[in-house]
């Protein structure tokens, strides 16, 4: 990432200001929605110091640069918040570490080829075949967690259940699971929030270990293909490196075992406590259950797993009357966004009936939406029906304090304490 200094900030019309001066941080803290607010109203695009990217708070906005792939670029990303030190960049080379800019992070020709290959295997009709083996995990999480009185439902709960899915899709045993989680610990920390030498030093080992893990595993569907991503890879492939290569192949495998789980068990628990805070709607919908997946949906627009997802210009812009020079680093704010009331009735105010939820931009648009967008939906559904009718007087446990992980990326919750209350066994779901 650029550092602050080396942007022009220079605006040819209107005035921008820095984050700075308005007091305000880009990283996840609780009154983030309240300092966005004021930002779109007074300057809906600005300079942010404290990240060197220019921020865009307007839903408008956001949506024409989500879709204007000719002036701007998505490969940065997954691009580290801080500059990656050479010790580090040196241990992933000698490792052997050799992950490829393939989906989310790249452009043209590669990022369509790529893209059609993963959706081959990674669609609707691959995740509705899931439903009854997701509803079985979900009710043996359930009989765990049954009887304990106060639970911290991440840890207990939403930690594993994304991961138990995805191992699913990649055929990958759950005994892995928690070096699995580990490593997209560590990835989240070097690609996503500040990040220090020592931080660094020992990621990149990791990172050198979670590629060789898939490399690994594309090596054994080789020899053993399975019903699974990897397989169904290697069979689009057929050999042939223009249609995949083997290392594009294996980036795809690291990819979707990283993002596929780490911000589904996020938003979970955000579903959680937006739900268990703003009580009518957790009655609501254990009362009627056709109402959970606009449920769903309100959770990604009000407290979206995903708060700003980068950009970068090719070309110079406007947005919001300020000119952006080409080469200029932008974080899209979608936790702005999603509250925008230009496009959200009353949008401080979470509401399970909100008729134009999935309007929201969580999973972002254009030709970069997420491709697990729909297994997220069904994973949340399902969590949410087995939960109502199993603990249908869960509530917040009193006092407990939430933090979070320190990003501008991700809101991304480290607990959630949890009153479960006498649990129901009626057979409904």
């Amino acid at each position: 990432m650029a550092n602050a200094e080396t942007h022009d900030t220079t605006a040819t019309s209107g005035c921008p200001f820095s984050g700075a001066e308005a007091g305000f941080s880009p990283y996840y803290h609780e009154s983030i929605y309240e300092e966005m607010a004021d930002a779109r109203r007074e300057r809906p695009v600005f300079y942010d110091e404290e990240t060197g990217y220019w921020i865009v708070t307007r839903y408008d906005d956001v949506m024409a640069i989500l879709q204007d792939h000719d002036r701007i670029s998505a490969i940065n990303t997954s691009d580290s918040a801080t500059p990656v030190h050479e010790d580090a960049l040196a241990i992933m080379k000698k490792g052997g570490f050799a992950a490829e800019k393939v989906q989310s992070n790249c452009d043209g020709e590669r990022h369509t080829r790529v893209r059609m290959a993963s959706a081959s295997f990674l669609n609707i009709r691959t995740f509705s075949k899931m439903e009854p083996q997701i509803r079985q995990i979900v009710r043996k999480a359930l009989d765990r967690i049954e009887g304990r009185g106060t639970v911290d439902l991440l840890a207990d709960f939403t930690y594993e259940l994304p991961v138990q899915v995805l191992f699913m899709i990649l055929g990958v045993p759950q005994e892995d699971m928690e070096k699995v989680k580990a490593w997209s610990g560590t990835r989240t920390i070097l690609n996503f929030s500040p990040s220090t030498y020592d931080q660094q030093v020992s990621g990149a080992k990791d990172m050198v270990d979670f590629w060789h893990y898939c490399v690994d595993l594309v090596r054994d569907r080789m020899e053993n293909p399975k019903d699974d991503l990897a397989s169904a890879l290697l069979a689009y492939r057929n050999g042939d490196d223009s249609v995949l290569t083997l290392n594009e192949l294996t980036t795809v495998v690291y990819g979707v075992l990283f993002a596929g789980h780490e911000t589904t068990t996020s938003q979970l628990t955000n579903a959680f406590r937006m739900l268990l805070t703003y009580r009518h709607n957790w009655d609501a919908i254990c009362a009627d259950r056709s109402l959970i997946p606009l449920a769903v949906e309100e959770a990604f627009r009000y407290s979206g797993a995903v708060i700003g997802w980068r950009r970068r210009t090719l070309a110079d812009i406007e947005v919001g009357g300020v000119h952006i020079p080409a080469g200029q680093d932008i974080i899209l704010s979608f936790g702005s966004a999603n509250r925008d009331d230009a496009q959200f009735e009353d949008p401080e105010t979470f509401d399970v009936r909100r008729k134009n939820s999935r309007k929201h931009l969580t999973m972002g648009n254009g030709k970069h939406v997420c491709l697990g967008a729909p297994l997220a939906r069904l994973e949340m559904k399902i969590i949410l029906e087995e939960f109502t009718a199993r603990f249908p007087d869960a509530r917040l446990a009193e006092g407990a304090r939430i933090d979070h992980a320190y990003t501008y990326v991700f809101r991304a919750p480290r607990s959630l304490p949890v009153v479960l209350g006498k649990p129901r066994h009626t057979g409904a779901s």
